[in-house]
C-alpha cells in the first residue's frame, strides 16, 4: 500500500510541475538607469515578435462547470472500485486532462478570433512603421535621441493582446534599457489598454467590423502612451509603502480587483505598477483611489 501511495505521490508531483508556469520576470531599475539615459540618450531598438496580434483566452464557464461535474463522478467511482490509490490516481489525471482540454480549446478559440485584426494589419509594414512611432513617441516623451555608440539602446517588443470581449486591446511592451555593454539598466513590462476598436455599425450598432485607420489611431494612442508611462517610472523613485493600495476599476465590462503602487495619471490614463513588474496604463479611473494631490506628497513631488 505505501508503494502504491508513493507512486501516486510521484504522479501528483510530475502533474503539478508540468502545470506551472514559470514566473513572470520582475521589473527592476538600476541607480544608473536614469544618469545613463540623460547623459547619452536612447536608440530604440524595436523588436517585432513573429506573432504580433493575439487575444486573451476565455474558459466558458459552463464547460468548466461541466468538467468539474464529470471529474467528481470519476473520481467518486474510482474511489469506491480501486480505494484510495485509484482515487488519487484518477483525480490528479482527470483534473489535468480536463483543465488541459479547456486551455487548448480556449487557446485555439483565441487564436481563431484573433486573425480578423492580423489579417487586418498585414498589408502594414509594421517594423518599420512601428519604429518610427516609436521613435517619435520617444522624442515626444522627452527621452533624448542618442548620436553615439554609447548611446543607451532602448529594446522593445510589441504585442497586441485583444481584450475577452475582442472590442479592444493591450499594448503589451516588453522594455529593456541597456548600456554599451549590454547590461539591463532597467526592464519593465509596460501594458497599455486602447480604446473601443469595433467600428460601430448600423444605427451605431456593434457589428463586430475592423477598420484600419481607427485600429491605427487606437495604436497609435497606446505607443504614446507607453513612452510617456516609460519615462514617468524611469524617472520616479521606487514607489513608498505608502502608495500601495488596492486599485478597483471596470474596464470593458470586466471589474479589475489588483494591489500595487497608483502612478500620477495622465490625461485619460490612469497608471499603477502592480506586484509583478508591470506597469499598467488603463483608460478609466479607479474607485475609491488616492487623489493626485496625495500622490504628489506620497511621492514628494
Amino acid at each position: 500500500m505505501n508503494r502504491v501511495l508513493m507512486v501516486a505521490g510521484s504522479l501528483a508531483a510530475l502533474l503539478v510541475g508540468c502545470a506551472q508556469k514559470p514566473a513572470p520576470p520582475t521589473g527592476f531599475k538600476t541607480p544608473d538607469a536614469v544618469s545613463y539615459v540623460q547623459a547619452h540618450g536612447v536608440k530604440v531598438d524595436l523588436q517585432l515578435p513573429q506573432t504580433f496580434v493575439g487575444a486573451s483566452t476565455v474558459v466558458d464557464a459552463e464547460a468548466a462547470q461541466k468538467a468539474a461535474s464529470s471529474s467528481h463522478n470519476l473520481v467518486a467511482s474510482s474511489g469506491n472500485s480501486a480505494g484510495l490509490a485509484g482515487l488519487l490516481v484518477a483525480s490528479l489525471i482527470n483534473t489535468q486532462m480536463g483543465s488541459g482540454s479547456l486551455q487548448r480549446d480556449a487557446q485555439n478559440t483565441a487564436a481563431k478570433e484573433s486573425r480578423p485584426l492580423a489579417d487586418l494589419l498585414a498589408g502594414v509594414p509594421l517594423q518599420e512603421r512601428l519604429q518610427q512611432r516609436f521613435q517619435q513617441a520617444s522624442l515626444a516623451a522627452g527621452f533624448k535621441q542618442g548620436a553615439g555608440d554609447i548611446s543607451a539602446r532602448l529594446v522593445i517588443e510589441p504585442k497586441l493582446m485583444l481584450t475577452p470581449d475582442r472590442g479592444s486591446f493591450v499594448l503589451v511592451n516588453q522594455v529593456q534599457v541597456q548600456d554599451i555593454a549590454g547590461s539591463a539598466l532597467y526592464r519593465m513590462r509596460i501594458e497599455v489598454s486602447s480604446q473601443p476598436i469595433r467600428r460601430c455599425g448600423k444605427r451605431c450598432i456593434d457589428d463586430g467590423s475592423l477598420d484600419l485607420a481607427q485600429v491605427t489611431t487606437a495604436l497609435d494612442e497606446c505607443i504614446d502612451e507607453s513612452m510617456r508611462v516609460l519615462a514617468t517610472d524611469l524617472m520616479l523613485p521606487a514607489p513608498p509603502q505608502a502608495a500601495q493600495e488596492t486599485l478597483r476599476y471596470v474596464l470593458d465590462g470586466q471589474r479589475v480587483v489588483e494591489r500595487g503602487y497608483q502612478l500620477v495619471s495622465n490625461g485619460n490614463y490612469w497608471r499603477y505598477r502592480n506586484l509583478y513588474g508591470a506597469v499598467k496604463s488603463v483608460p478609466v479611473p479607479f474607485e475609491d483611489a488616492l487623489t493626485q494631490e496625495q500622490l504628489r506628497k506620497v511621492y514628494g513631488r
